[in-house]
C-alpha cells in the first residue's frame, strides 16, 4: 500500500463559520523581510490578508442568476488535492464549496494531502463539518492523489478542483444538472482569474472553449461562427469543447472507473487533461464548459514545486503517453513539434483503448476539432532552423508578426518549421515573408501562397544572418 491510512478523524467538528482561521494561517506567516513569492509563487502575503469567506464578484450571465435548478441534483464528493499549498489559499478553497453550494449536494471534501512539508496544512481542516483528510506517506503528483481521492468518495459524482480556487455563487448545481442528465458527459465551469498578485478576482471571457497545438500544450481557442450561431442566441448554453483545462471539472464516478479513472502512470502534473479529454471523446463521452458555473483560479507563471527529471522530461513523459495510445498514425505530427519526447520511455495503455473500443484520433479531428489545422502530410521536412546555438523563432507571433533568433531550446513550439512540397518555409499554416527587398527589411509570417516572390524559399542557416537577433532563451 503506498498511501497512508486516513489522516485525521475528529471526534468532534466545527462549522466552518467558526474554525480560527487566524489560527491556523499564523503559524505560515511570511516574516519581514521575506520573499512573499517564494514557497507559492503568488504573493502569500496578499493571499493572507483576505477571509477565508471574502466575497467575489458575481461573473456570471444575467440569465444565470433567474435560472431555476432541478431539485433533485445527485451529492458530490469534492475532491481536493495539494503539496505545500498556502494554508489561505486551502481554506479559501474548502471554505467558499461549503458556503457557495447547496448543503445537500456536497456529501463530503476529500482532501488529499500529497506528502507536503508540514502534514499539519491539511490535517487541521479535518476539523470542519464535511472534511475527510488524507494523507500520501510519499509524493505521487496529482493523478494517483486524485484517484486515491476518488477511491475514497462515497458519493455519485465526483467534483475535483484544484487547491487554490475560489467557488461562485451557485456554481455546483449547473454542472450537476448536466451531469445527471447524461452519465457520460465530463463538465467544466468557466475558469475566472484570481491575480497573483494583489488576488483581484476577475471574471473570463465566456467565448472560449479548450484546445491545444501539435505540441500538445494546453490553450484556449475562441469559438467558431458556427459554434456561435448553433448556440442560436442562448449565452449560457453549454460550451462544447475539445479540452478541459483539468484542474476543475465534474463527472460521474462510476463513469470515472468505467474509464479506466486517471493514467496512474502519469507523473506530478502536466498532460493528464490531454490524455482524459482524448479518452472521453473517443470512447463515447463528451466534455463541456458550463457558463453558469464560475470557479476562480489562481494562475501562476511558475511551478511552485520541484518534478523528478525537470518539468520538462516530466511533461515530455506523460504528454508522450497520450500521444502513443490516442493519437494513432498523428502523433507524428507531435513529434514532429517535440522531438525531444522520442527519447522518452513512455509505457503503454492500448490494453485499455482496446476494451473500451474507443474511436480513432481521425475521427476526435474530423468531429470534435475540426478547426485544428493538420500539418499537410507532404510536407518534406519538419525541425528547427538552426545557426550555431541559436535559432529561427516566432517569438509568439501570430500572423503579420516578426519573427526573430532566440537560442535553442529543442523542444520545438515556436522554433518548429516545417518544409514544404515547394520549398517554402512555414510555421503552422504560416509561412516566411520577406516585406520588401531592401536592405535590413523584417521577415514576417504571413498566410503562405502559391507563386508570391516574397515568400522565403529553401531557406538555408545562413538565412539566418538576415534575421533580427533578440537574444536570450525560451
Amino acid at each position: 500500500n503506498i498511501f497512508a491510512p486516513l489522516h485525521s478523524v475528529y471526534t468532534w467538528k466545527v462549522k466552518w463559520q467558526d474554525f480560527d482561521q487566524d489560527l491556523y494561517i499564523g503559524a505560515t506567516v511570511v516574516r519581514p523581510g521575506q520573499d512573499p513569492y517564494a514557497r507559492n509563487k503568488f504573493n502569500q502575503v496578499e493571499s493572507d490578508k483576505l477571509r477565508m469567506d471574502r466575497n467575489v464578484p458575481d461573473t456570471r450571465h444575467d440569465h444565470c442568476r433567474h435560472k431555476q435548478w432541478k431539485s433533485d441534483l445527485p451529492s458530490s464528493s469534492v475532491v481536493i488535492t495539494f503539496h505545500n499549498e498556502a494554508r489561505s489559499a486551502l481554506l479559501r478553497t474548502v471554505v467558499s464549496v461549503l458556503k457557495k453550494s447547496p448543503a445537500h449536494l456536497v456529501k463530503e471534501i476529500i482532501l488529499v494531502d500529497d506528502y507536503s512539508d508540514n502534514s499539519e496544512d491539511g490535517a487541521l481542516l479535518g476539523k470542519i463539518e464535511k472534511v475527510r483528510v488524507l494523507r500520501n506517506d510519499r509524493r505521487e503528483g496529482l493523478m494517483r492523489s486524485r484517484v486515491r481521492g476518488a477511491d475514497a468518495a462515497t458519493a455519485g459524482v465526483l467534483t475535483f478542483l484544484d487547491s487554490h480556487c475560489e467557488c461562485n455563487e451557485h456554481w455546483l448545481e449547473p454542472l450537476l444538472e448536466r451531469v445527471a442528465e447524461d452519465k457520460k458527459r465530463v463538465v467544466s465551469p468557466i475558469i475566472d482569474v484570481i491575480n497573483m498578485d494583489n488576488f483581484q478576482y476577475v471574471g473570463a471571457s465566456a467565448d472560449l472553449k479548450g484546445g491545444f497545438d501539435w505540441n500538445l500544450v494546453f490553450k484556449w481557442d475562441y469559438m467558431t461562427l458556427e459554434q456561435r450561431r448553433a448556440r442560436q442566441g442562448n449565452p449560457i448554453a453549454p460550451i462544447k469543447t475539445p479540452m478541459i483545462a483539468g484542474g476543475l471539472f465534474v463527472m460521474d464516478k462510476n463513469y470515472f472507473e468505467e474509464l479506466g479513472k486517471y493514467d496512474m502512470m502519469m507523473d506530478v502534473w502536466g498532460g493528464e487533461n490531454l490524455e482524459i479529454s482524448f479518452r472521453v471523446w473517443q470512447c463515447g463521452g463528451s466534455l463541456e464548459i458550463i457558463p453558469c458555473s464560475r470557479v476562480g483560479h489562481v494562475f501562476r507563471k511558475q511551478h511552485p514545486y520541484t518534478f523528478p527529471g525537470g518539468s520538462g522530461t516530466v511533461f515530455a513523459r506523460n504528454t508522450r503517453r497520450a500521444a502513443e495510445v490516442w493519437m494513432d498514425e498523428f502523433k507524428n505530427f507531435y513529434y514532429a513539434a517535440v522531438p525531444s519526447a522520442r527519447n522518452v520511455p513512455y509505457g503503454n495503455r492500448l490494453e485499455m483503448k482496446k476494451r473500451l473500443g474507443c474511436k480513432p484520433f481521425k475521427w476526435y479531428l474530423e468531429n470534435v476539432y475540426p478547426e485544428l489545422r493538420v500539418p499537410d502530410h507532404q510536407d518534406i521536412a519538419f525541425g528547427a532552423l538552426q545557426q550555431g546555438s541559436n535559432c529561427l523563432d516566432t517569438l509568439g507571433h501570430f500572423a503579420d508578426g516578426v519573427v526573430g533568433i532566440y537560442e535553442c531550446h529543442n523542444a520545438g513550439g515556436n522554433q518548429e518549421w516545417a518544409l514544404t512540397k515547394d520549398k517554402s518555409v512555414k510555421h503552422m499554416d504560416l509561412c516566411l515573408t520577406v516585406v520588401d527587398r531592401s536592405a535590413g527589411s523584417q521577415i514576417k509570417l504571413q498566410g503562405c501562397r502559391e507563386n508570391d516572390s516574397r515568400q522565403v524559399r529553401k531557406m538555408s542557416p545562413k538565412a539566418c544572418d538576415h534575421v533580427q537577433s533578440m537574444g536570450g532563451s525560451q
